[in-house]
């Protein structure tokens, strides 16, 4: 079931608009749909290279977190043929600082998409005053 205005779910506005309520809604934005490349040479700044990256970011923390878990845990067999106690330490620690350090990834990717779509949001409350 569709909304009054055409648009999929999401909040309501009064309709039609009335003195002191809200008009249409703003819609999907379009404005900050530019390429990697485009959004990389945007000059003004109107456009954000990082929300572009943000996927492309974990998936390589994760990869290079999970090498160098990897190799602590390696390292701890190693130290364990060599029979120095370090190692078994060592193959313990790994995967419990592999997951904190993957959630405490995730968590500060997530904060940066936030202080992005706070901008984004920002920008289409500063919009649709200037329309009135």
């Amino acid at each position: 079931m569709g909304t009054p205005y055409g648009q999929p779910g999401g909040w309501q506005q009064p309709y039609p608009a009335q003195p002191g309520g809200y008009g249409f809604p703003a819609g999907p934005r379009y404005d900050n749909d530019k390429s990697f490349f485009g959004a990389l040479f945007d000059f003004t700044f109107d456009n954000f290279v990082a929300p572009k990256l943000i996927k492309f970011l974990y998936i390589l923390s994760v990869v290079l977190l999970t090498l160098l878990a990897a190799f602590y845990v390696v390292l701890g067999f190693v130290a364990m043929i060599n029979e120095q106690p370090v190692g078994l330490l060592a193959i313990i620690l790994a995967p419990i600082g592999w997951f904190l350090y993957v959630m405490l990834t995730r968590v500060w990717l997530e904060l940066m998409i936030v202080v992005f779509k706070i901008s984004e949001d920002i920008k289409d409350i500063r919009d649709s005053r200037t329309l009135r």
